[in-house]
């Protein structure tokens, strides 16, 4: 008998599912985050909901666990929220260690969707408001990484980070003009790349996806009142629509996965209907 004819359907088919982990989403109420959380509930995660406003964060926590219900998850996995500045390190490092405290278990998958987009010309730009954005977007992502890291290194775990970085951080997408969020995303997706290198020795893997236009509540708003805008972006789009949120799930829970994506990391996997093809 060969080795490869004892495999089982478990050796060979990977699967997504997170039971029992501590999943800290960031940006948990925004419009992409509603649809990934269900995901990670279904899945098994703990949901630890992060967002610079309590109040929304707090009810989007009780959707959440409303739909779990409905759904018949029985038990349902936990689910808190959490308001937190991301651009702040103090108040980043201070938040994960009160969802540590809060599971008595450590996090070991961040999704962190966390960020803004501001649209002004390079010329234009405030300079102010420029380096607020890159703070959040860039050096936010770095401290969250590196909150959810220190706790998986001092208590020698394993864990999966994933970065929602976007087609923005390697195209300049038209006709918005966008430098600082640009720079920010394409920072955000070395930083994935430098984070997973140092941390694979400790068995952190650090992926990136990038996202192209999403029909998010606040994209739909955008493109109501606009519908120019929206044809000029779906002209760009190979495949001439732009996405629905559950369209990235199947890539997040891949990376979240230790199971499906055990030698995948420093990875940016774009997910935009094809737009920077062209």
């Amino acid at each position: 008998m060969t080795l490869e004819s004892t495999e089982t359907i478990e050796d060979v088919v990977p699967n997504f599912r997170l039971d029992g982990r501590i999943a800290v989403v960031t940006g948990g109420a925004g419009g992409l985050s509603i649809t990934l959380t269900r995901a990670l509930l279904a899945q098994g995660a703990h949901v630890a909901l992060v967002d610079l406003n309590q109040q929304v964060c707090d009810a989007a926590a009780e959707d959440l666990a409303l739909w779990g219900q409905k759904q018949g998850l029985n038990p349902l996995p936990k689910i808190s929220s959490w308001s937190c500045n991301i651009g702040n390190a103090d108040e980043v490092e201070l938040t994960v260690n009160k969802i540590n405290e809060h599971y008595n278990d450590i996090s070991d998958l961040l999704i962190h969707t966390a960020g803004y987009c501001q649209n002004y010309t390079a010329l234009e730009y405030p300079n102010q408001k420029a380096a607020d954005l890159v703070q959040v977007n860039l050096m936010g992502s770095y401290y969250v990484a590196k909150a959810i890291a220190k706790n998986l290194v001092d208590a020698q775990r394993p864990g999966s980070i994933v970065m929602i970085g976007s087609m923005s951080g390697v195209i300049v997408n038209d006709p918005q003009p966008q430098f600082a969020y640009n720079a920010a995303k394409a920072g955000v997706i070395h930083l994935t790349k430098s984070l997973a290198c140092e941390w694979a020795k400790y068995g952190i893997r650090v992926n990136c996806v990038s996202p192209g236009y999403i029909l998010t509540p606040l994209t739909k708003h955008v493109i109501g009142s606009n519908v120019e805008l929206k044809n000029t972006w779906e002209s760009k789009i190979p495949m001439a629509r732009m996405a629905n949120p559950q369209e990235f799930v199947g890539a997040i829970l891949y990376f979240g996965s230790h199971n499906a994506s055990s030698y995948t990391t420093g990875e940016n996997l774009i997910v935009d209907g094809g737009y920077s093809c062209w």
